[in-house]
């Protein structure tokens, strides 16, 4: 009997963890495509932090590392030096690593950034939230990362960055409720702050000898 309550409890997880990759997948989708009305459910709904984290940041968070290490370790061996990725083969495993980490901490930096900031454009201070508008406005640019085994490819990172940017100042406002009119001053302050962050955390790194 015991045995049994076992197997229906791992089918029953096994379920809600298909349904949960399937509605994530959903959201992707939806989020590119009809952004308007996602952005309305996502403000609705208050998504977790955990299924943030399982279900998008890092399994989209994975997607440029997995890519670049297959292009630097398959596709530049065969390259003008000219043409390839900078990185050398033997450094991949940890280009990519560096890259997974710095993904990851970039969205929950946004996030923090984004509460900061928050007072000042009349939005109230949810990190929850926050964190929701700093993952899936980044869907985009994250999607596009699945490209770069090949270089040039970045310019479809130049795309995914641009729809982006139109998806946080709609998410800035639809589910932070940013004073209107102040959407893209929000956007534009909070991801310079994260470009400054990013700079003294890899300048800090560096010189610990951590990349």
């Amino acid at each position: 009997m015991h045995l049994e309550v076992s197997r229906l409890a791992a089918v029953a997880s096994s379920w809600r963890d298909y349904t949960g990759r399937m509605d994530a997948l959903r959201r992707m989708v939806r989020i590119v495509f009809q952004p308007n009305a996602e952005w309305d459910r996502i403000a609705a709904e208050r998504t977790s932090i955990d299924v943030l984290v399982r279900h998008f940041i890092l399994p989209l968070a994975l997607l440029a590392p997995i890519s670049s290490y297959i292009g630097i370790r398959w596709f530049n061996a065969t390259w003008d030096a000219d043409m390839g990725f900078l990185v050398p083969a033997h450094e991949a495993l940890a280009a990519a690593t560096t890259t997974l980490v710095a993904t990851i901490g970039s969205v929950f930096a946004l996030a923090g950034i984004f509460v900061l900031l928050a007072p000042l454009y009349g939005s109230a201070r949810d990190y929850r939230m926050a964190l929701s508008v700093a993952t899936f406005g980044a869907v985009p640019i994250l999607l596009a990362g699945a490209t770069l085994f090949l270089p040039v490819m970045a310019l479809v990172g130049l795309a995914g960055l641009t729809h982006s940017l139109y998806l946080y100042w709609l998410g800035a406002r639809k589910v932070l409720h940013v004073a209107p009119g102040h959407q893209a001053e929000f956007v534009g302050i909070s991801l310079l702050l994260l470009i400054v962050a990013s700079t003294l955390a890899g300048a800090a790194a560096s010189s610990l000898g951590m990349v």
